[in-house]
This record gives C-alpha cells, structure tokens and sequence, in this order.
C-alpha cells in the first residue's frame, strides 16, 4: 500500500470519528433543549424561527408547529417595533442594546394572555448570516410571589403604624407626621393646630357596659373622627380614650370651630348593643392649640392642647377649650 492509499485511509478514519464526535454532540444538545424547562428559541435575519424545543410550544401554548413563523407572533403588538429597530440597529452597526444580557420583558400566548418571561439574547453568525438564539423562562410564578412579598410588607407597615382596635394612626406615627408638619408650618409660615380630645367619664361606660361596649364606643367615636376630617388632617389614638387630631394649615378658629362641630356631632349620636339592650351616648372633651412662632417643638404644642383639654374638663366636660398663653 503506497502511501497515498494510507493517507486516504487515515483521512477516513478522521471523518468518522469526527462524525461520531458531531452525533454524540448534536445527540446531547436534543438532549438538553428537548428536556430543559426553558423555551430556547433560535431566529434568522428575517426575524423567523428556525428553531424551537419542546418547552417553547408548552410555555407559550402552541400545539401546532410554529417553525417559520416571526418571532414577534410570541410578543405583545406594542413591542414589536421596538423589537424590529434593535434588530436593525444590531445587523447594521453590530451595536447590541440586550445581546448578551438577561432582561425582563413580556411574552404572549396563542390565546393572547400576556406573561412575564426572562430573556437571556445571544448572536451568531455562520456562512456570512446572522442568527439569534434566545432562552426564554416563564417567570409568573415568581412576579406573584414577588407581589405576595411586597402586598405582605406594606400590609406590615400598615399595621405597624395604625392602632389595632380603631384603625387610626398610632401615637408613635402620629408623632413623626406631627414632626413634619410643624417643620413644613416652621419653614413656609403657615398655620397647623392640633386637637386634644378625651372620652368623658369612660371608665363609667366600661365599668358599667364592659369593655367590649367601650371599644365598640371607642371604634364608632373613630369612624365619625375620620369622616368629618379631610384626607390632609392626621388622626390618631393617643392612650386609652385620648386622641391626637393634626389640623395642617387650619389656625386657631379654624380648628375651635372644629372641634365644636365635632363635640356637638358625637353628643348627638346614640351607641347601641341591641343583642345587649344597651344604649348610650359619648360626650367628649376637646383642648386645641396652634403652632406660633414662639412654638419651640411639637412637645410643646401637645402640652399646650393638653392644658386646654384640662381646662375643658374642669369647666364641666363636653366642651372645647382653645389654649391661651399665660400673661406675662
């Protein structure tokens, strides 16, 4: 055998371990995109796909062959055109705006449900051609545990700043927001006043009707605080039968006149445990008091509405005192 013929045969030799290399290559890539749970989905220039797996078809809800069809029959109608320029920008300026990264965006199903998916975009090139190859995960599953999680926390920070039984602010938020305002009332000049507001003889309705009663009478005393405030005003339960009402940008009148529609308001309306044959009424006493420039802190404009609400229960209960600075 001259040494053309071995030659030849070595070359043979070659050719069929590289074809039984490239089988159990093209063996073990089915393998992997026939049974990954991702859809991995590759395109041409044209924008149609040329190839798809198994979990492409399951993900998006095809069951016929969807080989050829443009990619953009799996994405939302208002992206496709931002889909269209990328691709035309990456083919003539090799500039990638995704390729090679993982983004979020949003895929559509046959029966035209939309869903969120991952995509991680790559390109490749071959006889001078373009292609692009994409690994697509549904990520719904995820985005509604996401959901959960954020829903769960502001539902935490809603509880963690309203008193339990009421459902007004606590006195410890009330605090921070009562601190913003008087800085903002500080800085621009503007009015803010504050109510002081206690149940008159409570203990007697406990003692008498029990307590469940009192917190039923506490819980619609709060109902009716927060219909006649606005949304901008901040109520809140300060201890026991007192509450703190924040009246931003309302001077002293304004929240006299306030309270007085308020304490008349509450004396007019009956509470009744007709299961109990219990009916009673709550009168209230109410001191106010307004930021000035001789305010020095919020501390002191709540012990400023505390001394009027002092004096409003001296005088009798059921009552609205405004607070008066003492004579120099």
């Amino acid at each position: 055998m001259n040494s053309h013929e071995e030659e030849i045969k070595a070359l043979n030799r070659t050719l069929e371990l590289l074809s039984r290399q490239l089988k159990m290559l093209d063996e073990r890539y089915r393998a992997i995109t026939e049974t990954v749970v991702d859809a991995i989905i590759s395109i041409n220039e044209e924008g149609r796909i040329i190839f798809c797996n198994p979990a492409t078809k399951k993900i998006f809800g095809y069951e016929d062959e969807i080989i050829g069809s443009n990619i953009t029959t799996l994405m939302p109608e208002r992206y496709r055109k931002v889909h269209q320029n990328g691709m035309n920008r990456y083919l003539n300026t090799g500039i990638p705006k995704i390729i090679g990264s993982t983004v979020e965006v949003v895929g559509v199903k046959k029966d035209g449900t939309e869903f969120p998916i991952e995509l991680s975009l790559s390109a490749w090139r071959t006889d001078e051609r373009c292609y692009f190859t994409g690994i697509i995960r549904d990520i719904t599953e995820r985005k509604q545990m996401e959901h959960n999680l954020i829903e769960a926390n502001k539902k935490l920070e809603e509880l963690s700043i309203r008193d339990s039984l009421t459902n007004v602010y606590n006195r410890r938020y009330a605090y921070q927001l009562l601190e913003s305002e008087f800085n903002r009332a500080k800085r621009h000049k503007t009015p803010l006043s504050c109510l002081l507001i206690d149940a008159d003889h409570f203990k007697k309705i406990n003692d008498q009707y029990g307590h469940l009663f009192g917190d039923k009478a506490l819980v619609n005393f709060a109902s009716i605080l927060q219909k006649m405030t606005r949304t901008t005003d901040i109520v809140s339960r300060f201890g026991g039968e007192e509450f703190l009402v924040i009246l931003p940008d309302i001077d002293m009148k304004g929240a006299a006149d306030f309270a007085e529609r308020l304490r008349e308001t509450i004396s007019k309306q009956k509470i009744e445990d007709k299961e109990k044959n219990i009916c009673a009424v709550l009168t209230i006493s109410i001191g106010t008091s307004s930021f000035t420039e001789n305010t020095a802190n919020i501390t002191e404009l709540i012990h400023q509405a505390d001394i009027a609400l002092y004096e409003a229960k001296r005088l009798g209960r059921d009552s609205v005192c405004c607070y008066k600075p003492p004579l120099k």
